[in-house]
C-alpha cells in the first residue's frame, strides 16, 4: 500500500519550503531608522535579531546611531561624561551659593505658657511688651474652690489641740504607773493594779502615735491642695517679655491651653550651614564678624557656642551655632545674619 500518493507529496512539501522560508525571514528583519537631523545621518537599515522586541530594536539602532562613522563608541560614551562635568560644575557652584545662605536670629527662650487648670480667666497682671522675671505671676485662673479645699487642709494638719491632749495622756500614764510601781514596791499596791497602769500607758502612747500618723497624712494632703492651687496661676519660667495675650479676661480656657508667650532677646541665637573650607578657622568661643540684614546694623559681632562634628553630606557644610549679645534689647529678633567674609576678629 502507497503511504502518500503524488498529490500529497507536492502539498507537504510546499509547506516545509514556506516554514523555511518563515524561519529565515525571522532571523534577520530590516529596520527602518530614520536619520537624525542633530547628527545628519541619512536613513539607514539596520539588522535587529528577531526576538528583540520592537521597542529594544529602537534603542539597539538609536544606540548605533550615536557611533562614530569608523564603528567606535567614542560618541556614544561622550554625553555621559559632558554630563558628569556639567554635575562637578553644579556642585561647584552650589558650594559657592551654600555659603551665603542666611540664618535667623532667634531668641535663646520662647515660651508659650500653658493653664494647668480648667476655668475662667479670673486676673492678668501683665499686658504685651512688658518685661518679667522669673517666677513672676502673670495671671490667675479662678482658684476660690482650690483655696477653699487649701484652708481645709490647714485645718486639718493644724490639729495641735488634738496632739496635746494625747500627748498629756501619756504623761499623766507614766506618772500612774510610776506611782503604782511605788506603792507595789512597799506591797501597796498588787500586781494587777500595776499591770492596769502598763496597760493606760501603752493604750495612751498608740493614741499619740495615731495622732501623728493622722497629722503627717493631713500634712501631705495640705501639700497637694496647694499644689493645686499653684496650677492656677500663669507663672514666668525665666525672664523675658510679654510678647502675645492669648485668650481675654474673663475667658475660660482648657488645660493645655496657651496662656501668655515670652521671649527673652538678651541673646539671639542663629545657626549658620559654613562651608567647610572655612571652618577650619572657626573655634568654639571665638567671635565672628556677621553681615546683618537689617537697616542700621551692617555688621555684628557673635560669639561660637557650638560647632557640629558631622558634615552634611549633602551640602558638604558643617552647623555652626552662634550667639549674639543683645542686653540693651535694641536688635528684635528675626532678622537674617550670614558670616561675614571680612573676620577683623
Amino acid at each position: 500500500m502507497r503511504i502518500l500518493s503524488h498529490g500529497n507529496f507536492i502539498i507537504v512539501l510546499i509547506a516545509l519550503t514556506g516554514a523555511g522560508l518563515g524561519l529565515w525571514t525571522r532571523r534577520s528583519t530590516p529596520v527602518v531608522v530614520d536619520s537624525d537631523p542633530k547628527q545628519n545621518i541619512p536613513v539607514s537599515l539596520v539588522s535587529v535579531p528577531a526576538n528583540v522586541a520592537p521597542y529594544e530594536a529602537d534603542s539597539m539602532a538609536d544606540s548605533m546611531h550615536r557611533t562614530n562613522r569608523d564603528g567606535s563608541f567614542e560618541n556614544a560614551i561622550a554625553p555621559t561624561t559632558r554630563e558628569s562635568s556639567t554635575t562637578l560644575s553644579g556642585t561647584e557652584l552650589n558650594s559657592q551659593s551654600i555659603e551665603m545662605l542666611p540664618g535667623i536670629a532667634h531668641p535663646l527662650h520662647v515660651a508659650e505658657i500653658a493653664a494647668a487648670a480648667d476655668g475662667p480667666l479670673w486676673k492678668l497682671f501683665v499686658a504685651e511688651g512688658d518685661s518679667v522675671d522669673t517666677d513672676t505671676v502673670m495671671g490667675l485662673i479662678d482658684n476660690r474652690v482650690a483655696l477653699a479645699s487649701v484652708h481645709a487642709a490647714q485645718s486639718t494638719a493644724d490639729r495641735q489641740a488634738m496632739m496635746e491632749a494625747a500627748k498629756a495622756k501619756v504623761s499623766l500614764a507614766d506618772q500612774y504607773l510610776n506611782r503604782i510601781q511605788q506603792a507595789a514596791s512597799k506591797q501597796a499596791a498588787s500586781g494587777l493594779e500595776v499591770d492596769e497602769a502598763r496597760s493606760r500607758i501603752a493604750e495612751a502612747q498608740a493614741t499619740l502615735k495615731e495622732g501623728f500618723e493622722i497629722q503627717r497624712e493631713a500634712v501631705a494632703r495640705l501639700e497637694v491642695e496647694k499644689a493645686k492651687l499653684d496650677t492656677h496661676e500663669i507663672r514666668a519660667p525665666f525672664q523675658g517679655i510679654v510678647i502675645r495675650i492669648y485668650p481675654h479676661l474673663g475667658e475660660t480656657v482648657s488645660r493645655g491651653a496657651p496662656i501668655v508667650k515670652i521671649a527673652d532677646i538678651t541673646r539671639l541665637r542663629a545657626d549658620l550651614y559654613v562651608p567647610l573650607s572655612r571652618v577650619a578657622s572657626i573655634r568654639v568661643g571665638e567671635l565672628v564678624v556677621l553681615q546683618a540684614e537689617m537697616p542700621g546694623t551692617p555688621q555684628l559681632e557673635a560669639k561660637v557656642v557650638f560647632v557640629a562634628p558631622l558634615i552634611d553630606a549633602a551640602t558638604q557644610t558643617i552647623r555652626v551655632v552662634v550667639e549674639i549679645e543683645n542686653l540693651n534689647k535694641h536688635l528684635p529678633a528675626g532678622f537674617a545674619v550670614r558670616l561675614s567674609t571680612d573676620q577683623r576678629t
